[in-house]
């Protein structure tokens, strides 16, 4: 696979960027991770004899349904970012109906460096501190970036009042939840809008999605740069917040949470309101999209097939997840239960 990847890849970078004369593609390989997008690192050669250079360089191919969409949002939401000075890679190419890949594809900048995740989990006493400290900070810098620049449907609703993003986030759960025949799910729903005037937007903001950190790089100077910008859009930021609380809480450690968010509140200078409606939000979205993820296929919500086999993995976390999910709202879930049935 990798051989005719590198074939086809060899062939359109050089079409896409004629002025690169001599370019040659150099040790391509897989660096898939997480569950959506297939990813490769590479090098390019290029220039006369005497004065060669080399650019370290990522190929991002999207699957789904919406890869054309997801494609073009990522990389124009990264070009963005880059412009005000956040520290995303920079990207080069976008290429949506004419991939020699078959799918939509991007090519970006490849970052030299460590994922934080593994090095905050091996860090102790002052180093895990400071790792922390840094992570927040980006998390905060993001939210505070001035969001009216951005265009997109996010940015629209910002104008239909203080719950626009609450009653986008709800309709689309509601569509989700139909379009698989989720019934069981229902009552989550019910449950957020009963609650829903409780949790106003006071301010838009920037939002990653999956704000994590194996979504963190630090190069050897100590820079960061965030990367996976699918999720990115102008949104209430608590929905951020509560869905980077999850992921830590339940592949990490409680303690790993609350540190988060007692350093969050720090630097934003106040309390999180209402984060438990967000929570139980998070939640309803993790175990909606491994509900089917399991019982249908990834390939129905636009994720890799091999999706499939980490969710089996993870499914301690996913576990918890529901923990959580009863915890605050009582509620069981059928479609939940039976997988676990099945696959714990």
């Amino acid at each position: 696979m990798s051989d005719n990847v590198q074939r086809s890849l060899q062939a359109y970078y050089a079409q896409a960027c004629p002025a690169k004369r001599g370019l040659q593609v150099k040790d391509l390989s897989s660096i898939t991770a997480g569950w959506e997008s297939e990813m490769y690192a590479f090098d390019v050669e290029y220039g006369p004899a005497e004065d060669r250079r080399r650019e370290a360089l990522v190929l991002r191919l999207y699957p789904g349904d919406q890869a054309h969409a997801k494609a073009a949002h990522e990389f124009h939401s990264m070009r963005q970012l880059h412009q005000v000075g956040y520290p995303v890679p920079y990207v080069q190419l976008l290429e949506r109906t004419n991939s020699p890949f078959g799918k939509p594809c991007v090519i970006m900048e490849r970052i030299a460096g460590q994922v934080m995740g593994p090095l905050f989990s091996s860090a102790r006493g002052e180093q895990q501190r400071e790792i922390l400290r840094r992570f927040c900070a980006l998390f905060v810098q993001l939210h505070r970036l001035d969001w009216r620049p951005f265009v997109n449907d996010g940015a629209r609703d910002a104008t239909q009042g203080p719950y626009g993003f609450v009653d986008r986030s709800l309709r689309r759960a509601h569509d989700a939840l139909a379009q698989f025949s989720l019934l069981g799910f229902r009552p989550i729903v019910v449950w957020l809008e009963e609650r829903r005037d409780a949790v106003p937007c006071q301010q838009p903001a920037l939002v990653h999605g999956d704000f994590h950190p194996n979504n963190i790089l630090l190069r050897d100077d100590g820079s960061a740069v965030v990367i996976d910008w699918a999720g990115f859009q102008v949104s209430d930021a608590r929905f951020d917040l509560a869905w980077t609380l999850l992921l830590t809480g339940t592949h990490g450690s409680v303690e790993w949470r609350d540190a988060i968010l007692q350093e969050y509140e720090r630097l934003v200078g106040a309390k999180v309101e209402q984060l438990e409606w967000f929570e139980t939000f998070a939640c309803l979205r993790r175990l909606r999209v491994v509900t089917v993820s399991l019982s249908e296929g990834a390939e129905k919500l636009g994720l890799r097939p091999d999706a499939v086999t980490r969710m089996q993995q993870q499914m301690g976390a996913i576990q918890q997840v529901y923990a959580l999910l009863l915890e605050r709202t009582g509620i069981r879930v059928a479609e939940v239960e039976r997988l676990f049935a099945v696959w714990s």
